[in-house]
């Protein structure tokens, strides 16, 4: 199973909108040089064309054969005489647009991909301070992912929600190592330092600006929140908490219950799966947990154990 983030969004060559954007403009230069423009040389016509060639493939070859064969279009529609040096700089125009978008693009997808490195690292650093919730962050991100997709959420807002679930904890980096792996129940004054890592999180990542337009912020301050009102830090109720935040709360517990703490043996698959619809409306929003239970129940998601190997259902 892979648990990996999907960058088909950040890949913007395999996003099914610039494919289709793609399609439509190459075209389109044709058209306007042999119907609309016929009578008269006009660059400006392959310039669409170049646009999407260099939003669509990643090899320059491909640029180049593009941008040779726009200039050809143009020639043989051409009512003027070319020189060598007119056609070598009308090559070279559409050559620099396309090839100039595929740099830019090449650049955007490297961000995200070091994003997404970075945001792994981080999670995989947080797990690692306690012994018994290793890859908790990568199942939780894996758990939320899988039911954003059964709600038929666009592949970009899968994508945040996964990041969203790899970095729901980073807060707990501001709670002593003593209390996370404290073997025996917390007091009161611990479970209190507990309750302030939604907050500790959000406020290490708030300045990061991709994580403030995409929920992920949300992610972090409010995975606690109950669906009555009962959870922390604020007491949101309903609604009121943010959709990406109510998808985490579901998986953050269910893997929570199954992964071995500290201070317990992980219950069964059967056990959580019954907390989890004990609690539709209570904790969780019944909708969610409902997408969730059927995800399980349908064998189309797989349960993780604390050693990141799928756990076996009972029969």
């Amino acid at each position: 199973m892979n648990k990996n983030i999907n960058v088909s969004f950040f890949n913007t060559r395999k996003n099914p909108l610039v494919i289709s954007l793609s399609l439509i403009l190459i075209p389109i230069g044709v058209l306007l040089d042999f119907y609309i423009f016929r009578d008269r040389t006009l660059i400006l016509t392959y310039i669409p064309m170049m646009i999407a060639v260099g939003l669509f493939f990643q090899s320059t070859l491909s640029i180049i054969l593009f941008s040779f064969v726009s200039t050809i279009l143009l020639f043989i529609n051409s009512p003027e005489e070319w020189t060598i040096e007119v056609s070598l700089a009308r090559w070279l125009f559409y050559f620099l647009i396309a090839f100039v978008i595929k740099i830019l693009i090449d650049n955007l997808r490297k961000e995200k991909e070091t994003l997404i490195n970075l945001t792994s690292t981080l999670a995989v650093s947080l797990d690692a301070r306690d012994q018994y919730t290793a890859f908790h962050s990568r199942n939780v991100a894996y758990y939320s992912r899988e039911i954003a997709r059964a709600m038929n959420k666009t592949t970009k807002i899968c994508d945040d929600i996964y990041i969203g679930g790899l970095l729901h904890d980073i807060g707990k980096i501001g709670v002593p190592e003593s209390i996370l792996n404290k073997p025996s129940r917390l007091t009161e004054r611990e479970f209190n330092q507990i309750k302030q890592h939604p907050q500790i999180g959000y406020d290490i990542l708030q300045y990061i600006s991709y994580f403030k337009k995409n929920g992920i912020l949300d992610i972090v301050l409010y995975h606690h929140e109950k669906y009555d009102g009962t959870g922390y830090p604020y007491g949101l109720k309903g609604e009121n908490i943010p959709l990406v935040a109510r998808i985490i709360s579901v998986s953050d517990a269910f893997d929570a219950m199954t992964s071995q703490r500290t201070y317990r043996e992980r219950n069964t698959i059967e056990h959580a799966l019954q907390e989890i619809r004990n609690g539709r409306g209570k904790q969780f929003d019944p909708y969610i947990a409902n997408v969730f239970l059927n995800l399980i129940e349908r064998g189309q998601i797989d349960v993780c154990a604390t050693n990141n190997e799928p756990m076996k259902q009972e029969s």
